[in-house]
């Protein structure tokens, strides 16, 4: 291969060798190109790398809380929809009196599930009505859970996330669980729902001394990066033949990114502020699981 180099001869008469300007000037230009899409190469490789961890994340935990569900409420003793009003309002007092008629006017809706809604502030857009916490009652394991914003250092949330005081045989034997964002609690006598009051952060439960021997477990660790967004869990069917059937969904998700449920496909919204938040947009990841489950009295 020949010598790219051009023979230069000075004032004096020596040869001497060199690039020229022009050539040097390319040369830097075609590494300095190189470099840079060597770099994008493998900034663009490492986030699709950390973007596949989270939908496998995402992915194997929400069906890890399906398994929990679908076995709590195989396991859920079984009760006719009908009944479960006059089970769960069965005081002879006026206030019981009105709760059960409501409770049977809404077909016991509000015994299988509750969401309270409310206002988010989420980077630069406001969002009206969004599902800020809620609570799914089997009738043996009660789920309470707070929705993702209550830990998202993009979103300003109106409400206090929901809190949960356990209170033992003993009055002065008090539990506190607070900041949890999906609580599962031994509740036999659906408290959590037949307590439930909207815009009160805080619910309280006799539970007698069951947390001591089963206590409420947080199904997705504080420290965690994902939480859920929404869960629907609507009237169960009941086929009259001792057994409820469940078509539930739930949305889970990311912290961080910005996520935003109630936008219509680009859930993750524009991050503000600058570079810090720009990093959260390649993590940001959603998903939504919807199953079935029937509840056999097991």
């Amino acid at each position: 291969m020949g010598d790219l180099r051009r023979n230069v001869k000075n004032d004096c008469g020596d040869t001497r060798y060199g690039f020229t300007m022009v050539e040097l000037s390319l040369s830097i230009a075609f590494i300095s190109i190189l470099s840079i899409t060597i770099v994008l190469i493998i900034t663009n490789a490492v986030s699709a790398y950390h973007r596949g961890l989270t939908l496998n994340a995402i992915n194997s935990t929400g069906m890890d809380l399906i398994d929990d569900f679908r076995a709590t409420i195989q396991n859920s003793l079984y009760t006719p929809v009908a009944d479960l009003c006059a089970r769960a309002y069965s005081g002879g007092g006026v206030n019981d009196k009105t709760k059960k008629e409501e409770c049977l006017a809404n077909n016991a809706e509000g015994l299988i599930s509750r969401v309270q809604f409310g206002d988010v502030q989420l980077n630069e857009d406001s969002l009206s009505g969004a599902p800020l916490y809620g609570a799914f009652c089997t009738g043996r394991y009660s789920y309470i859970w707070n929705s993702g914003y209550f830990f998202s250092s993009d979103a300003s949330v109106a409400l206090p996330s929901v809190s949960l005081v356990l209170i033992g045989n003993n009055s002065s034997d008090v539990l506190e669980f607070e900041n949890f964002k999906l609580l599962k609690v031994r509740d036999e006598g659906r408290a959590v729902c037949t307590n439930w009051e909207n815009n009160n952060a805080e619910l309280t439960m006799n539970n007698g001394s069951s947390f001591e021997s089963d206590p409420p477990v947080d199904l997705l660790e504080a420290g965690a990066n994902l939480a859920i967004y929404d869960l629907t869990a609507p009237i169960p069917a009941d086929n009259g033949n001792n057994g409820l059937f469940y078509s539930m969904s739930f949305i889970l998700g990311t912290v961080q990114g910005g996520i935003n449920v109630m936008a219509s496909g680009d859930y993750c919204s524009t991050p503000g502020g600058y570079n810090a938040a720009v990093e959260n947009i390649d993590y940001c990841a959603i998903n939504k699981f919807n199953f079935a489950i029937q509840a056999t009295g097991g």
